[in-house]
């Protein structure tokens, strides 16, 4: 007879009332289970014990009593660590518990950290002197915030920000900066500065007051402004020159009175005294003036100073009391002609040229026959008819720019000068983006085998210009150029790329504001 396992295929039940011990598919569950000798239960990734939390073992009470507890580490004491956690895995450094490591740990699984986790015989992520701080859990260092044992130095890269006061641990001892190594500006909103004895305080009426230790005082108040040379307030002032003298400017016009070194007063404008109380009167050569004496030259002749020492008098320059007609024979320099009607003659014959104004009309104006050229201002600006008025020019006007709110030609001309296309990207013309909108030109483009005229549309956002080619004629059936537009700092530029190097453009524009 063959020998066979002892078994129950409906399991095992043991008391009155029935308590399956073995079930039908082997699982054993013991009321109490009194092992006699050595039992092995197989690896112990087959053994569950519920209970306990992360990081505890099995412990005993003495009495046979088994729960989960400390295993009896000491606290903060060392922590086997894995140079690996697989995935899947979970490796805990238990509470109390320190895990040191001297090699980089691969965690492809969890790492859970109760404890601590410390890293050994390597650097803290800083170089010597730096200054440890904590960046995210890490120990960490910058290569401007360092300690200099020997010297007690700290350096500091950025801002420090201070809750409480800044007070050395001696009295004037301690200096702020150096004379090489300075600060740049100093923000104070309180109202005093203390310099040795003096003080710089800001009073109330927002005035600043200088003030030394003796009790002097130098006060900025309002507008005004001070130098070593001069003092300024509003649109006056007064300058000491190098010279010594004395100028005074007054409502924005300068050196309007002069004192100089030897004592002379000169002023452009008049005087008007409450009196005058002199010891002498003398003329600008020094000379005195005799009052009194006879008249020099002949009847209707102008007194002037002649030679320092007498009055004198010519038949070129004098005045008819009647008409009050004044005659010069030669040159008359001025710097303001006022005249409220009246004709002003330059030259004589026909090719004179006159300045008239005639009384009860409103006729003024320069007129001439002869003469080729009238220029007026020369290098300044010149400006002509009031606002709503009307500039009629009967013949060609030219200007490097011309400024009306209504302009009425017959024909428009450029008078630009040609452009030489010889490459890629060359600028024909340009205008700043903040002075106009938009853009209008007509082109002329020539080489050596033709001419071509184009017509462009541009505008632009203050970030990109665009434009728009809407009329274009060429000689030669082609194209001579291509037209492009970009914004180069504060500009627009309208550039063109010839088809041959010999390319040259000409071209009016017009350009229209916000």
């Amino acid at each position: 007879m063959a020998i066979r396992s002892f078994n129950s295929v409906g399991g095992f039940s043991v008391a009155e009332t029935p308590v399956e011990i073995v079930s039908n598919i082997g699982n054993v569950t013991p009321v109490n289970l009194d092992v006699a000798g050595l039992s092995d239960l197989g690896a112990i990734g087959n053994v569950t014990i519920t209970g306990g939390s992360s990081g505890q073992g099995i412990i005993t009470d003495g009495s046979g009593g088994l729960s989960f507890g400390s295993t009896g580490q000491a606290a903060n004491s060392a922590t086997n660590m894995p140079y690996q956690i697989n995935s899947s895995e979970t490796f805990v450094v238990g509470a109390n518990l320190q895990g040191l490591y001297s090699e980089a740990i691969v965690i492809d699984g969890a790492l859970a950290i109760d404890g601590m986790l410390i890293e050994v015989g390597t650097s803290q992520n800083a170089a010597p002197t730096e200054i440890y701080f904590d960046s995210n859990g890490t120990l960490t260092g910058n290569t401007g915030f360092t300690f200099t044992a020997g010297t007690g130095n700290l350096a500091i890269p950025g801002n420090t920000s201070v809750t409480g006061n800044i007070i050395p641990t001696a009295n004037v001892t301690y200096d702020l900066g150096t004379n090489t190594q300075r600060f740049n500006d100093l923000y104070l909103s309180g109202t005093s500065i203390k310099l040795g004895d003096g003080e710089m305080q800001v009073v109330a009426n927002g005035a600043m007051v200088m003030t030394n230790g003796d009790g002097g005082q130098f006060i900025f108040d309002g507008a005004t402004d001070f130098d070593h040379t001069a003092i300024f307030n509003g649109t006056s002032n007064v300058a000491m020159s190098l010279n010594g003298s004395v100028t005074m400017g007054v409502g924005g016009v300068s050196d309007v009175f002069t004192m100089a070194s030897t004592g002379v007063l000169t002023t452009t404008g008049n005087v008007v005294p409450l009196g005058i109380k002199t010891d002498g009167y003398f003329y600008a050569n020094g000379q005195a003036v005799s009052f009194g004496s006879d008249a020099a030259g002949s009847d209707t002749e102008i007194q002037f100073n002649d030679g320092g020492s007498a009055f004198g008098g010519s038949d070129k320059f004098t005045i008819n009391k009647t008409n009050g007609l004044v005659t010069a024979t030669g040159n008359v320099a001025g710097n303001n002609y006022i005249s409220t009607s009246g004709t002003v003659q330059y030259g004589t014959g026909v090719g004179a040229g006159t300045i008239s104004v005639v009384t009860g009309t409103t006729t003024a104006g320069i007129f001439t026959t002869t003469m080729t050229d009238v220029n007026i201002g020369l290098n300044a600006n010149v400006v002509i008819c009031g606002t709503g008025k009307t500039l009629t020019a009967r013949g060609n006007v030219s200007a490097d720019n011309l400024n009306s709110t209504t302009l009425s030609v017959g024909d428009l001309y450029s008078s630009r000068t040609a452009v030489s296309v010889g490459s890629s990207n060359t600028t024909i013309d340009s205008f700043a983006a903040a002075d106009y909108r938009s853009a209008k030109y007509t082109i002329r483009v020539s080489d050596n085998t033709g001419y071509q005229s184009i017509e462009v549309l541009l505008v632009h956002d203050g970030i990109t210009p665009i434009m728009t080619v809407y009329g274009s004629i060429s000689t030669t059936g082609a194209d001579l150029i291509t037209l492009t537009t970009v914004l180069s700092g504060s500009n627009i530029l309208l550039r063109a790329t010839p088809v041959n190097s010999s390319t040259s453009v000409n071209l009016l524009g017009t350009y229209v504001p916000d």
